[in-house]
């Protein structure tokens, strides 16, 4: 009797199990995944190799930068990249999974490209690219000629730097360190570095100051700067010298803010008129909280004057 009862129960089981089977909302997925079992695989065997397809491979023509390189950079610095041996041959495929490595390395090497942001495969054919672009801040003058630099004072290609865009950038006198044997390479000098920071700090007050060069001043007994060693001064055109101070954002106790000192110039500029008025030139010591010392460069014997800074 026992045994019989678990035979039904069985019999039932199976009979449940078989009608869930058959409705329709159970059926229809199971014989769907049945038949992809098979038929997938045999239809992507069918498929097309998409890399055959010319809108599916790099080609240099389909090259994207963004943003457009600035004026500073050259003409061919597009061609050049494209051109170089890293560079993957046309018609690579984009969905090479070396192609975006690729693509970055040859843009990496560029003198003019700070940072590979990102590289992005297009369809058709091509590929975006994203970048940081170095910018020129100053020359540095040094025994072999002028020496272009960014802001960190990495040393760029200044034979790139022709006619009016040469002269947007300022004069560094008295860096004595020995110059980065090739471009995209650090100048390892504080001189260097601070004067670069003064440079860009004072981009839009150069000509209206009518400055001429950065000096260097100050220096340990090696010849190399050290840290906040390093004073700085501005040469006018008429021959006025401007103690600066330390650089931009040192953080020295007792330096005035960048902007503090930008205010002293301008103040002694509505002052004279100028920084090399008639009976010039001077030298004029911005760095003191309360006045503005100055005396005449014309005799070394001249009284230091002072000008009452304004609140």
């Amino acid at each position: 009797m026992v045994e019989s009862q678990e035979n039904r129960s069985d019999d039932v089981a199976k009979g449940g199990i078989s009608a869930m089977l058959w409705r329709p909302g159970v059926l229809v997925p199971v014989v769907l995944a049945l038949v992809g079992t098979v038929a997938v695989p045999k239809l992507v065997r069918e498929l097309p190799e998409l890399s055959e397809y010319p809108a599916y491979q790099l080609s240099r023509s389909a090259v994207q930068v963004i943003p457009e390189k600035p004026d500073w950079v050259p003409e061919d610095f597009l061609l050049s990249v494209t051109g170089s041996e890293k560079w993957p041959e046309d018609g690579t495929p984009l969905l090479d999974a070396t192609l975006v490595e690729r693509v970055a390395e040859a843009f990496a090497e560029h003198r003019w490209v700070a940072e590979v942001e990102r590289v992005e495969r297009r369809v058709p054919a091509g590929v975006v690219v994203r970048l940081a672009f170095r910018r020129p801040v100053a020359w540095i003058e040094t025994d072999g000629g002028r020496v272009a630099v960014d802001v960190t004072g990495v040393r760029l290609p200044g034979e790139d730097l022709v006619g009016e865009i040469a002269e947007r950038y300022p004069v560094v006198r008295g860096v004595t360190s020995r110059t980065p044997a090739t471009d995209g390479v650090a100048w390892n000098d504080p001189s260097v570095v601070a004067s670069a920071q003064l440079a860009v700090e004072l981009e839009s007050y150069w000509e209206p100051f009518d400055l001429a060069a950065i000096v260097v001043k100050r220096r340990d007994p090696t010849g190399n700067s050290v840290g906040d060693h390093v004073i700085l001064e501005l040469l006018t055109r008429g021959g006025s010298r401007v103690v600066w101070g330390r650089s931009p954002g040192t953080g020295h106790p007792g330096e005035l803010t960048t902007a503090q000192k930008i205010g002293r110039i301008m103040q002694f500029i509505s002052h004279f008129d100028s920084l090399d008025p008639p009976d010039g030139p001077f030298e004029i010591n911005i760095r003191h909280w309360h006045e503005i010392i100055f005396r005449s460069l014309k005799s070394e014997s001249a009284r230091s004057r002072t000008l009452r800074v304004l609140r």
